[in-house]
């Protein structure tokens, strides 16, 4: 995404404090000397917030005392091009603007103006300033800056603060109306597009004390340009003199350098200011001695100063295009842009031989090889295996935090697949306008054996770099939980040769950009003369060639900074080398910032929660099934559709850039629907592949109709509610205990009943059969009360009906009120947040000077008690209430019998809005300074201790759980649906840089529509959320992780009716029959246990069985293991049903590493470490032949 446009804000003046002084020209200074202030026009804040965000139509002419500086001062000035020959091209815009203001007496002492600058654009003007007549020239000194004080320093690689301060006689004034113009001048030979400079403040102030405004000084700066002359490389040094008095057009100046001198002539023609003279020096020494002479009103003027040399430094630029899969236009016409730049990166390449190309994902080369000939298929392949086009290992540009660890797996799978088949390289990551990823992700992509990872970071709503400068201490070693590592550099922004140089590049806004941008690396600790330039275009655009040709003549005049046409893993390699062993290391977590974004869509986000808590269920049915029966196989088509859907569903690009700005536009209304579509379609095939795998294994249990059977997808034992459909009168037997199961009735057809109950003890990676009979019993029914306490062994639960919350939540086990009763809110109580929408605040975008806004909680009123029943498993309440915009919210409170846990079920109706809105429920706990953490993909973040420099604190990204522990009471919050939470207090714009001290209090932050661009501008509807809380003496990860993991997996059932099989079960099958005399379905030589069975057992608890796949090769198949445990040790997993003939760990996309040693037939055994990803491929015979 890229967003440029400044905000137009009007009638708003802060005062700040300026940290950063240029230095002062014309007289030094007495600082204690009072100062009488003639006028003043902003806040020294580097911000031109304050001032008007469009272009004049008229010449600026802005009266003290009159004119309003939101109104009628405009905050940026283009620039006027001064070229080499004198001309000068002025309109309205770039015209000098003049500042009026009247002085009711003689002047007298001396006066100071103060003008400070910002630098937003490709260019680095001078200033041009006109006093009563008087001209003079000022050049400007930037540093970059990190304030964000105007939004572009979000976005701009070189984004600086300027200033500069200077005094002058009371002569220049007169008693009467005054007048002081400005004026921005780009000195070069052509046009740098966009050049300008934007006011921060200006101040002029009467000076009394001694000082001499006449004097005149001078400041040797060497520059980072090196070019090649005589057959020596030179080093280009500048001088600048200042002066209150004109210069003699003409007079010489001269530098004295190692016993050398230099001379050049200044240009004159102004009556006070600086002349810039520039001289070509044979390379020196550190702390060199330099001396420069001049002439200043007739007499010779010295300067003696210490100089050294600059870094020859080469700059690998990365051409690169990001992609986003929509925003921009529609996905197809995206789709079509990315692969046209392909040929048009081919056909640059066959032209300049040097010219590189780099793919924003393998979706790009995806989307290519679909729509191209065979011929320039073949081509493209030979690129990428020349390494002259670049396939990253990502898919495409994923929110880190939002998927779970497979789902960052398989977004490397088409990039690795490519690789295998064609053998091209497969070492390299980038991440692209995503500012800031999950500590997971360095662990997911060391897992895949890649190391090197280039992260374009868009500040945007994300002050990751702007609070942590990572980019000025990149490379670093970004270790992941599981002490695995990747080479990280991260980038301030992408499209970096775009906002350097301008498209199509200038040679001369590269003068005055890069200058900026090296001062990244000017530190002590970038040791290598090496860096990266990442990128060369916005989004989703057609390519220009002109980039091909920059480097050749940039390098025809420069030796150096010398550019060179480059890959991420080259340029990192590279770069590495020169570093050494003196390359940082960093841990933790970003607190991925834009996730905020997918709270938006709630609906659909909460599908995609539970389609990745549900596809790897699909998966292992699907590769267990051409186990049971090797006549099948898995469906692999369905599966890769499945994967690749969910992958597209996380990735950053949620809708069309002005989905917001205009929401029922038929670009925002069509993109959001493709983006929508893809949770839809993995839910889908999900389903699909899941109830088609069940009827495939159910025909290997020997059973016949009227049998339910439970499978569990996880590896271990495990019970859980499950719901389906019976005919009326009948119940349901356990056939492993012969005894009948309740159930509850949650609705009732004609002929059927749709049922809730507990199934018991399913075995891990197995299933269990439950039996349907003929009932003479009457149905169930529902004890209810209207008491407002439940209770059971575990806790007693209080009611607060009037806001459909919790009032009280005691731990009998632990004698301990777990609730904040003292809170503004009661437990899961529903809270809709207004007060958002005054724009600018800092709610919707970060910034120093923007207000906080004045947010107003509406927490759920009138509320009322529907019921609380008894049901075969615990307790239930219901409770009703309404909030402003909601106009119904129904809270179900669960309350388990046995077992140690209380669901919350909330239903919530609500009105769609385009007003600024937060929506949360509220989990206040009786803690005032609790310890805080919450569970990543492979890991367990502390947020105040385990975040990476400029991390986001704000609201968090969490999987599956949160725990709060203090004084020996632990609290664990699921929340299932909704994976955005904030700790402490809601979202209210601060954007901390540290964690601080936070009370016991935990918001799930359901929705919002703070954004301004990409994400849904509003929503309604029906939603659901589901929360599960429990609590021990301690935090226990595992624990709380096998937990998440049941929650969010649901056990699954097939119902064997009478079309299944074509011989029923014979008679006494349920009552110890062997099941050689039952019948199994057509084909398939496996024979079942007809009561319950495990298809594969982990010895460990403490590993999560994450996925079980075809492998991609054909060779065997794919098992992949988490470690949730933290201990390194041996695991050993039994496969009954294959007959295993050889093992190998692999890394996460299937190469093959270790052999494994086999113990019997059916085992395997590997070592895991703490927080590992470890991938097993395994090979055997024919299912079932093992028996």
């Amino acid at each position: 995404m890229a967003m440029f446009n400044k905000k137009a804000v009007t009638g708003f003046v802060l005062f700040g404090v300026c940290l950063l002084a240029g230095y002062s020209a014309f007289g030094d200074t007495n600082e204690s000397n009072q100062n009488a202030v003639v006028f003043k026009l902003g806040s020294f804040d580097r911000s031109s917030f304050e001032f008007a965000s469009d272009s004049p139509k008229q010449p600026v002419n802005f009266i003290v005392g009159q004119s309003n500086p939101a109104k009628d001062w405009y905050a940026t000035q283009p620039a006027v091009l001064s070229s080499a020959s004198g001309q000068t091209r002025t309109d309205v815009a770039s015209a000098p603007r003049a500042i009026h203001f009247s002085i009711d007496s003689r002047p007298e002492d001396r006066y100071r103006l103060r003008v400070s600058l910002l630098i937003e654009a490709a260019s680095v003007p001078a200033l041009r300033i006109d006093i009563n007549g008087r001209r003079g020239m000022l050049y400007l000194h930037p540093k970059l800056d990190y304030s964000n004080g105007d939004q572009g320093d979000s976005f701009y690689p070189a984004y600086s603060h300027a200033e500069t301060t200077f005094e002058f006689p009371a002569g220049y004034l007169k008693h009467g109306e005054n007048s002081i113009a400005f004026q921005a001048v780009e000195q070069a030979d052509q046009a740098v597009p966009d050049a300008s400079l934007t006011y921060d403040a200006i101040e002029l102030d009467r000076v009394t004390g001694v000082g001499t405004p006449n004097a005149s000084s001078a400041l040797v700066v060497p520059t980072i340009f090196f070019r090649q002359e005589g057959g020596s490389i030179k080093e280009q040094v500048d001088a600048f003199i200042q002066s209150a008095k004109p210069f003699k057009a003409g007079a010489e100046v001269e530098l004295a350098v190692n016993g050398k001198t230099y001379h050049q002539n200044v240009q004159g023609s102004q009556d006070f200011g600086e002349e810039k003279v520039s001289f070509l020096v044979p390379e020196f020494t550190k702390d060199t001695h330099a001396q420069l002479t001049w002439k200043s009103v007739g007499r010779p003027q010295h300067s003696d100063q210490t100089i050294s040399p600059q870094k020859k430094w080469t700059i690998f630029i990365v051409p690169h295009i990001h992609v986003d899969v929509g925003y921009s236009d529609y996905q197809p016409k995206v789709a079509a842009i990315q692969s046209r730049d392909i040929d048009e990166a081919l056909d640059m390449i066959d032209k300049n031989p040097s010219f590189r190309y780099s793919l924003d994902g393998a979706w790009d080369l995806e989307q290519f090889l679909k729509t191209h000939t065979a011929a320039d298929q073949a081509r493209a392949i030979k690129a990428v295996q020349e390494q002259k086009l670049y396939v990253p290992a990502q898919y495409a540009n994923l929110l880190t935090g939002f998927p779970t660890s497979e789902t960052l797996i398989r977004s490397l799978y088409p990039s690795a697949n490519f690789s295998r088949e064609h053998g091209s390289p497969f070492n390299y990551a980038n991440i692209t306008d995503v500012p800031s990823y999950s500590w997971s992700y360095a662990s997911v992509l060391a897992a895949a054996g890649i190391h090197y990872l280039a992260g374009g970071s868009n500040n945007y709503r994300a002050p990751v770099l702007l609070q942590g400068r990572l980019n000025e201490n990149s490379p670093m070693w970004w270790e992941g939980p599981d002490g695995n590592k990747v080479l990280l550099w991260y980038s301030r922004i992408y499209q970096q040769m775009q906002m350097l140089f301008g498209l199509p590049p200038v040679l001369d806004a590269g003068r005055d950009t890069l200058p900026l941008f090296l001062q990244m690396y000017e530190h002590p600790g970038y040791v290598a003369d090496e860096t990266i330039m990442y990128g060369t275009q916005v989004e989703n655009t057609d390519l220009f060639p002109q980039q091909s040709e920059l480097a050749q003549k940039w390098n025809e005049t420069y030796a150096y900074p010398h550019l060179k046409y480059s890959g991420f893993h080259d340029a990192l390699q590279s770069i590495q080398q020169q570093f050494g062993n003196n390359i940082p290391s960093i841990r933790g977590d970003g607190g991925p910032y834009w996730e905020d974004g997918i709270a938006s869509d709630a609906y659909y986000a909460g599908m995609e929660r539970w389609n990745e808590g549900r596809a790897p269920t699909a998966e292992k049915f699907a590769t267990l099934t051409s186990i049971v029966n090797p006549r099948t196989r898995a469906d692999k088509a369905s599966l890769d559709r499945m994967w690749r859907n969910m992958v597209l569903m996380d990735e950053h690009t949620w809708d069309s850039y002005n989905s917001t700005s205009d929401p029922t536009s038929m670009e925002a209304v069509k993109q959001l629907a493709v983006k929508d579509q893809y949770a839809v379609n993995a839910q889908a095939l999900a389903d699909f592949i899941t109830q088609n795998t069940m009827a495939s294994l159910t025909s290997a249990i020997p059973v016949g109709a009227g049998k339910v059977i439970i499978f569990n997808s996880l590896n271990w034992k495990r019970s859980g509610l499950v719901s389906i459909d019976i005919d009326k009168k009948t119940e349901l037997v356990d056939t492993t205990t012969d005894q009948k199961v309740p159930f509850k009735i949650l609705q009732s057809g004609p002929n059927f009943d749709h049922i809730q109950f507990v199934a018991t003890d399913i075995p891990a990676v197995g299933y269990k059969v439950y039996k349907m009979q003929p009932s003479t019993s009457p149905a169930p029914s529902t004890a209810t009360q209207q008491n407002l306490t439940m209770e059971n062994s575990y806790y007693r639960v209080t009611l607060d009906p009037s806001t459909g919350a919790v009032k009280s939540i005691y731990d009998k086990q632990l004698n301990h009120e777990l609730v904040n009763e003292s809170s503004p809110y009661r437990f899961g109580q529903y809270l809709y947040v207004t007060g958002g929408d005054k724009a600018s605040n800092t709610v919707l975008q970060y910034s120093h000077v923007y207000p906080k806004p004045a947010l107003e909680v509406h927490p759920a009123e009138g509320g009322s008690l529907v019921s609380v029943a008894q049901t075969p498993y615990g307790w239930v309440a219901r409770m009703r209430s309404h909030s402003v915009n909601t106009p119904a919210i129904t809270s179900e409170i669960r309350l388990f019998d046995r077992t140690k846990k209380i669901e919350f079920v909330e239903d919530v109706e609500k009105k769609d809005v385009d007003t600024k809105e937060g929506v949360y429920f509220a989990f206040p706990f009786a803690m005032g300074h609790p310890k805080f953490e919450y569970e990543i993909q492979n890991g367990v973040v502390n947020p105040a201790k385990d975040m990476y420099p400029g991390a986001g604190h704000e609201w968090f990204s969490v999987q599956h759980w949160i725990a709060l522990q203090e004084g020996g009471v632990s609290v664990g919050l699921l929340p299932l649906d909704a994976g955005l939470a904030t700790f402490g207090d809601i979202n209210r714009g601060q954007w901390p840089d540290h964690f601080g001290d936070r009370p016991g209090s935990v918001f799930s932050y359901i929705m919002n529509n703070y954004w301004d661009t990409n994400y849904r501008a509003g929503q309604g509807g029906h939603f659901k959320f589901h929360y599960v809380l429990t609590s021990a003496s301690s935090t226990n990860a595992s624990e709380l992780s096998r937990l998440g993991w049941e929650e969010i997996t649901p056990l699954e059932a097939d119902i064997v009716t009478t079309q299944d099989k074509a011989l029923s079960s014979p008679e006494g099958e349920d009552h110890g029959a062997s099941p050689s005399n039952s019948v199994a379905g057509a084909g398939s030589p496996c024979v079942l246990d007809p009561k319950e069975d495990s298809f594969l057992n982990v010895d460990d608890p403490n590993v999560l069985f994450e996925t079980w796949k075809p492998a991609e090769d054909g060779n065997g198949t794919i098992l992949r293991f988490l470690d949730i445990g933290g201990d390194q040790r041996t695991v050993t997993v039994h496969v009954p049903l294959l007959h295993i003939e050889e093992a190998w760990q692999s890394n996460a996309v299937e190469k093959d590493g270790e052999k494994l040693s086999l113990s019997g037939d059916h085992d395997f055994s590997f070592v895991i470490h703490p927080h590992e990803i470890a991938s097993i491929r395994i090979v055997g015979s024919d299912a079932c032949k093992a028996n």
